[in-house]
């Protein structure tokens, strides 16, 4: 599962939208739901939102901000949140898997073309190992 570590917070819908009518403790649990949500890609079945804020969750579903469809939960911003990001990252792949193709395909073509004439070619092929010690000693 790839992770995807942040989410859109728009603090100007926080601070004038529906949430901002309800306590401080719905609030609360309304973000830690989303989070969790989020977390698990927007994927989650009813009763773990249940769980994880059991005081909170149905009042959460009264106003709207959470729906339940078919025993699975949606948060309909964070939807459209994880599609944008999915589409992003798919879109990121191809391109850098063209961006790699494209670069192995340079190096090919720059080794095939290399300039080969100032490398010495050995007859034995032991003489292609260079000698370092006597090579150190000629440089001193």
């Amino acid at each position: 599962m790839k992770e995807f570590p942040y989410i859109k917070f728009f603090v100007n819908q926080w601070l004038t939208g529906t949430i901002s009518f309800l306590t401080l403790e719905q609030q609360g649990a309304y973000m830690k739901a989303c989070c969790y949500f989020w977390s698990r890609e927007c994927e989650m079945p009813e009763q773990h939102l249940r769980a994880i804020i059991p005081d909170h969750y149905d009042s959460l579903v009264k106003e709207g901000l959470i729906i339940v469809e078919n025993k699975r939960i949606s948060i309909k911003w964070l939807n459209e949140q994880i599609k944008e990001t999915k589409a992003r990252s798919i879109r990121n792949s191809a391109n850098g898997r063209k961006g790699g193709l494209q670069s192995q395909a340079n190096a090919r073509q720059s080794l095939k073309h290399k300039d080969k004439s100032n490398i010495k070619q050995y007859k034995n092929p032991q003489e292609n190992v260079p000698n370092i010690i006597s090579e150190r000693l000629s440089n001193d």
